[in-house]
Formats: structure tokens, sequence, C-alpha cells
């Protein structure tokens, strides 16, 4: 694989008040689970795996070298615990994922360019999904997916059929769902009129029934 992150490892003795001992030496407690993987703790060194994850995205492959066996395991960062105050890492979940299996994943929708009825103020762009759910091989796992909206004009919707994905990658939301839209500034602002009614009604039916519970009392 074309520019692979790797990421040493050693498996992890400390447990409970250890694990504090660990992270002033400058190690991050972490986890190795998987379908197929008995899940077992590791450690790494805090310094190298800032960088790595500078590198390696939610959905970037990370060949975990773990001291003491004979091949590195393939994982995927799936959680990562920081510290409220000071953000250093307190501990990492690794995915451990099969290079065969096909697994599920969330992408990110991007939208790229302006469209002219945007520019000049007749529309407005309405992105109604900013991540997508797909499926494929690990080896074929991407962050996000681009949509140019340049070319669309008012009333123009991409649907989740319209978006183009890479080869090996199936998406697994609803075809026909809206996933951006350009529409004209008057509806838009009639759609945020419409919901704002609703919003008032709920809180004056609580007034209500608050005061009447009070009468009752």
């Amino acid at each position: 694989m074309t520019n692979e992150i790797t990421l040493k490892a050693e498996i992890r003795t400390a447990v409970g008040s250890g694990v504090n001992a660990l992270r002033r030496a400058g190690k991050v407690p972490a986890v190795v689970y998987g379908r197929h993987v008995q899940s077992f703790p590791v450690q790494v060194d805090a310094r190298e795996v800032v960088s790595v994850l500078r590198k390696a995205g939610r959905n970037t492959l990370i060949a975990l070298n773990v001291a003491g066996k004979d091949a590195p395991q393939m994982v995927l960062v799936r959680d990562v615990q920081r510290d409220p105050i000071r953000h250093t890492i307190q501990h990492i979940d690794f995915y451990a994922v099969s290079m065969t299996e096909k697994i599920s994943a969330t992408i990110r929708v991007e939208c790229v360019g302006e469209p002219d009825d945007v520019r000049s103020g007749l529309g407005v762009l309405l992105q109604e999904r900013d991540v997508l759910e797909i499926e494929c091989l690990p080896a074929d796992l991407i962050e996000s997916v681009t949509i140019d909206v340049s070319k669309m004009k008012i009333d123009d919707v991409v649907r989740v059929k319209d978006v183009i994905v890479p080869p090996g990658i199936t998406v697994r939301d609803d075809p026909e769902a809206e996933v951006v839209r350009v529409t004209r500034v008057v509806e838009a602002k009639e759609e945020e009129a419409v919901a704002e009614p609703g919003e008032v009604e709920v809180i004056e039916k609580g007034k209500k029934e608050t005061a009447e519970e009070a009468e009752g009392e």
C-alpha cells in the first residue's frame, strides 16, 4: 500500500491506577478490537501517535506494529479520548480490519464552487446531508466525497444516487434522499417562518398547562 502509515505499539500490562503512571512516562494506553480479533490492550508512544493522528483521518488505515507479533495489524482509529482541559490524548480505540472483508464507514460530503443564482443573491444553497454511509473494502476507504455545485440553478437537486464515488464503494443511504439543492431565497425564508410558529405553540402550550395545574392546586 502506497504511503502506508505505521505506528509502533507494545502489549500493555498496566491497568487501573498504573495507567496514570504510564501516561506520565509518555505513553498512551489503547485497545485493539475487531470482529475476528480478540481484544487486547496496547500502549503507544504519545509523541508518535500525535504525529500519526495528524496524518490519519477516521477512515485512514494504520499498520500497527505490535512488538512480539509477526505481522502488522491493519487498524482504523475509532475513538480518541482527550483530557478536557489539557486536550492531551488519554486513550485510543483501534478497530482491527480484515483487508478482504467489507466494512461500513461514514464519509463527509463537501461542496465546491458557487452557483450563479447564489452569487447573485437570488438563491441559496441548502446542504441536506453532511455525511454519507458507505460500504467497501478497507483498502478502498475514502475520507470524503466532493460535489461540484457551481453549475446548479434554482430548483436543482443532487440526490444520493447522483453522487459519484470511486469504484468499489457502495453508498448505503436512500438513493432518492436529497444531498444538496438550490432554492429561492424567498422560499428558504418561508420554510424558516413555518418552523417558528410551531416552536412558539409548544412554549405557549407548556405555559398554559402550567397555569392550569397551578389553578387546580
